[in-house]
């Protein structure tokens, strides 16, 4: 599920309105100030929603925007939690959305920004284990 899908036609204003997020122009974007629900990156927006639709596409804005990490809308951000999802490190429903409510996306961003490497690698790296649990890292029985 990790292979781009197809190109597929996205209104990313309607989607993004639909999930409560503000899309802004690059040039307005500011690093203080910056109001939950608002979006400055609307190309990292538009590739997700035309490689893999618009329903994908909402579901990441709403686990960033409806979970407390509204201010956290950075493309960085946006491409980690895409690639999670299509990962389905947890099934979609209220169980991801209460561990997205668990996470500080800001906390996790930043130190993703400070290791070497793509922050949204980074930062999907990161998220992994926080998402799929203890489990991951127990041994199987023999």
């Amino acid at each position: 599920m990790l292979a781009r899908t197809g190109d597929f036609p996205c209104d990313i204003y309607r989607i993004a309105r639909v999930c409560g997020v503000t899309l802004h122009e690059a040039e307005e974007n500011r690093t203080t100030g910056r109001k939950p629900g608002h979006c400055y990156c609307k190309p990292a927006v538009r590739a997700i929603g035309r490689a893999y639709g618009e329903s994908h596409l909402a579901l990441v804005l709403k686990l960033i925007n409806q979970t407390g990490n509204g201010l956290e809308l950075h493309a960085a951000t946006l491409q980690a939690v895409s690639y999670l999802v299509r990962m389905e490190v947890m099934p979609i429903g209220s169980e991801l959305f209460d561990a997205f409510d668990r996470i500080d996306l800001g906390h996790v961003r930043r130190m993703a920004r400070a290791m070497p490497g793509p922050t949204a690698h980074n930062m999907a790296a990161m998220l992994f284990p926080m998402l799929a649990g203890g489990a991951l890292f127990e041994r199987a029985a023999a």
